[in-house]
């Protein structure tokens, strides 16, 4: 079973309100989109995507999981993402706090949370800060740790030099980034962000705002407690996000932890290999979710 929330199914031309991603207390809630019903023990999941990324990307392994394993899926639009509105504030406490609130808005009690990239600090500053509302995390490719590369700052910087408005395709924008980021999926990955409009194309992502927050992405606060619920750590084998270093420093802030390399996979682990990734999560929240 498929639902979606509200504004889910936007209009491309339009760009969603914020007033319609409101809840009670006007705290902001994503759009997002669910799968399944609960009918057993485990906990519901709730999938955070990376940048540039939308709730559709964990869809094949969510509508697996939620048949298998008998619960609720939830996949959510980041703020500034896919069919969530456009908003200034965007820092890894902001993000944190819209999947609390969207945790408690649903009455879902505590729930799994997987995420990946972005999405994956995104889900352990969940874990760190309101461990009460996690039964466990998967965090997909990435560690609690600050990145110093300038490659988020570049991508960012070339998608804005693209005259979205005089585009005449999808593939004219992808000649144009061949040089920036020369990996045809990546670059392929990216520009699902281009939709058409009456006019032509537009971003469905907020370029200035996520520019704007480059460092709060790259970063990771240093003062954030460890939390001891079970957590799975799933990175690639091509992946250079992995290094020593940063295992060490996540086994320290989750020490209740299980590291798993997925072979022949870059950063985008789930899309490199689907079905390896979906029975290790699977396999994960058997035992723990």
């Amino acid at each position: 079973m498929m639902w979606c929330g509200r504004l889910c199914n936007v209009q491309q031309v339009r760009r969603p309100l914020l007033a319609d991603f409101l809840n009670r207390r006007g705290l902001f809630l994503p759009s997002y989109t669910k799968f399944g019903e609960r009918t057993s023990h485990t906990s519901p999941l709730v999938f955070c995507h990376g940048v540039f990324g939308s709730k559709i990307n964990f869809s094949r392994s969510a509508k697996r999981l939620a048949a298998e394993l008998g619960t609720e899926c939830y996949l959510l639009d980041c703020r500034n993402h896919g069919a969530s509105p456009w908003v200034e504030d965007m820092t890894l406490g902001t993000l944190a706090g819209d999947v609390v609130e969207f945790v408690a808005e649903h009455n879902l009690g505590p729930v799994n949370i997987i995420g990946h990239s972005l999405g994956g600090k995104q889900a352990m500053m969940v874990a760190s800060s309101t461990p009460e509302v996690v039964t466990s995390a998967v965090i997909v490719d990435m560690f609690p740790v600050a990145f110093s590369s300038r490659q988020l700052d570049d991508t960012c910087a070339a998608l804005s030099l693209i005259d979205v408005e005089g585009l005449g395709s999808r593939e004219e924008a992808s000649e144009q980034l061949a040089t920036q980021i020369p990996n045809p999926a990546e670059r392929s990955f990216i520009l699902s962000n281009l939709i058409r409009t009456k006019g032509g194309w537009k971003w469905r992502i907020n370029l200035p705002a996520i520019s704007d927050h480059i460092a709060d992405i790259r970063g990771y606060p240093t003062d954030v407690k460890p939390s001891h619920i079970p957590t799975l750590f799933p990175y690639g084998g091509r992946s250079d996000y992995m290094t020593p270093a940063r295992v060490q420093e996540a086994r320290r802030l989750f020490p209740n932890s299980t590291f798993v390399e997925i072979p022949d996979a870059g950063h985008i682990v789930h899309m490199d290999q689907p079905e390896l990734f979906y029975t290790t999560v699977r396999d994960f929240l058997m035992v723990h979710g």
